[in-house]
């Protein structure tokens, strides 16, 4: 599996994922552990720390006003209404963690192993370029997890919220493609048979994408965009 970052005029890092060793996996589930022990504190202080920023007085601010309202009304046509005090409540819940599929990448390895080092680093650097940044990833388990979102969040990357079963736009799919036809392409004078090659392969072929065919791909969004609400939401839309 690989994984890599595009956005308009730009090419961003590639990343093609190693099997993981048995010591990662020993280090992981320590971590893992000392992590879950120490959740419930995690989550009163991240609560603790919201309850002294803006946002929580703001929300506490527009609550109080809503409840008055509500009060005013009620005494008017003496039908109570339901109001919430989200303020009183809790904005972090941090849940346990375990690991997931072996065969796969779960959150834990997305975030420790590329997310932290990589991923997230590079979007505070999208950030200071263009405040307007958010970070656009598909529904895969390990994007959208508990553990993941929180502590993106943490590190302070905004996201773009994809609601389940929605068509894919993601113009990097189409990179994917193209990278795949190029090594299927060059296979008869170029054989990979070694797990060393084929991530040399890829990697070379990821240099070799142009910003140019990045653009390319992007500038379809309005037009594919368009045909699939033509097709109700089908996704038929690529042609």
């Amino acid at each position: 599996m690989c994984w890599g970052m595009i956005s308009w005029n730009w090419k961003g890092p590639f990343w093609v994922w190693e099997q993981e060793t048995e010591k990662e996996k020993a280090n992981a589930m320590k971590a893992i552990k000392v992590y879950n022990i120490n959740c419930t504190v995690e989550e009163k202080h991240l609560n603790d720390s919201w309850k002294l920023s803006v946002e929580w007085r703001e929300l506490k601010e527009q609550k109080l006003k809503t409840l008055q309202e509500a009060r005013a009304e009620a005494q008017r046509t003496g039908v109570k209404m339901k109001t919430t005090q989200s303020w009183r409540g809790k904005k972090y819940k941090v849940k346990s963690l375990k690991r997931g599929d072996p065969r796969g990448v779960d959150s834990w390895r997305y975030v420790t192993a590329l997310a932290r080092p990589l991923l997230w680093p590079t979007c505070k650097e999208r950030l200071q370029q263009n405040p307007d940044f958010l970070l656009m990833e598909d529904n895969a388990p390990a994007h959208y997890s508990d553990f993941t979102t929180l502590e993106r969040v943490k590190a302070g990357i905004p996201k773009v919220d994809w609601p389940p079963n929605s068509p894919d736009f993601n113009p990097i799919k189409h990179i994917w493609q193209l990278m795949k036809s190029r090594i299927q392409t060059r296979r008869g004078y170029e054989r990979v048979t070694s797990i060393t090659e084929m991530k040399e392969t890829l990697q070379r072929e990821w240099e070799r994408i142009t910003v140019q065919e990045v653009n390319k791909e992007i500038s379809k969004l309005p037009r594919v965009m368009a045909k699939c609400i033509e097709q109700q939401g089908g996704n038929k839309f690529h042609g």
